[in-house]
């Protein structure tokens, strides 16, 4: 844990143009936390900029403030850039590298145990399940009210990250949180409808697709997504619309991998796993990172020999393990 929270809010105090940005491939906790956030800064009087590489993806754009974020950046006026669940200074992608021509100083604010602390300013707890309880933390501290915008933002953060609160680093103190949250107005039930209960036509024809390859050895479970499957699915994203998670319900799986073929050949995997294993090693050790049960990594390789030896680290990682219900 590293709690920069008295440099943090001397920065924020300081600065009048602020950019949030969060990772590629942004889920659920990635656009809440930054969103979230940016209209809080709003509220200060800041003038605020949100950015992530090819925007909003379409299952978010519900939450409010998703029609203003920046797809990309030519080119940026900043007085301090905060980058929310981002594990190193690589995943803000290129909009991070952009606004990083600024000059400005950046705050990190994120969770993961693998992060790199790249930030001048870190906030990186690693008992909150999510970002999004992150910036919940941070602004309580800076003493910012809340309100039903930036609770339901907020709210949503916490609910994708932890499955509705189903994963093992849920612990009464962020039930609590949660209540807060649903206490300025944010409904529960609507954004459980609008995530983890909802799935897009697009990505059913994409599963149909994908489906009939998927193979289980050992306890591990995967697929891979090529460019050519997405055209076939008529898919509109680059992402796995939740397979990688679907993967990982499945009875005698214990830790599941999606490799997704990105438009300019790089490999994007995702890995989720059972409580009792972890794929954070395996994701750092191809140069990602991420949590103990859900981590990734972009990869420059074939999927031909990337898929066999990713398979078999997955598989010395659950020899590792124990699962926690047998």
């Amino acid at each position: 844990m590293t709690m920069d929270w008295d440099k943090a809010a001397s920065l924020v105090a300081g600065a009048q143009s602020i950019v949030v940005l969060t990772h590629v491939g942004p889920d659920g906790d990635a656009i809440g936390s930054m969103l979230g956030l940016a209209h809080a800064l709003q509220h200060q009087g800041k003038d605020v900029l949100t950015a992530v590489d090819d925007g909003v993806p379409g299952e978010l754009a519900f939450l409010p403030g998703a029609d203003t974020v920046q797809p990309a950046l030519n080119g940026v006026a900043a007085d301090l850039i905060i980058a929310v669940d981002c594990g190193d200074e690589g995943r803000m992608g290129q909009v991070g590298q952009v606004a990083l021509q600024s000059g400005a100083p950046l705050i990190n604010l994120d969770h993961h145990r693998t992060n790199t602390l790249f930030g001048q300013a870190n906030l990186v707890d690693l008992d909150t399940v999510a970002a999004a309880e992150g910036v919940f933390d941070w602004l309580r501290r800076m003493g910012i009210e809340l309100d039903r915008t930036i609770a339901f933002c907020l709210l949503t953060g916490l609910v994708t990250d932890t499955l509705c609160f189903r994963t093992d680093n849920v612990t009464s103190e962020t039930l609590g949180k949660a209540q807060q949250l649903m206490a300025f107005g944010a409904s529960l039930a609507e954004i459980v409808q609008r995530t983890v209960n909802r799935q897009s036509y697009a990505a059913l024809r994409l599963w149909a697709k994908v489906l009939p390859t998927v193979r289980l050895e050992d306890h591990v479970i995967w697929a891979a997504i090529t460019q050519e499957t997405f055209r076939a699915a008529a898919y509109p994203g680059h992402d796995d619309a939740g397979l990688v998670s679907m993967l990982a319900q499945t009875e005698g799986a214990h830790i599941s991998a999606v490799f997704k073929e990105k438009p300019d050949g790089a490999i994007e995997i995702g890995f989720r796993a059972v409580p009792g294993f972890d794929t954070a090693d395996v994701a750092v050790s191809l140069g990602g990172g991420g949590h103990k049960l859900a981590s990734g990594a972009t990869v420059r390789e074939p999927l031909a020999t990337l898929v066999p030896r990713v398979i078999e680290l997955l598989k010395d990682a659950v020899r590792r393990g124990r699962p926690l219900v047998e």
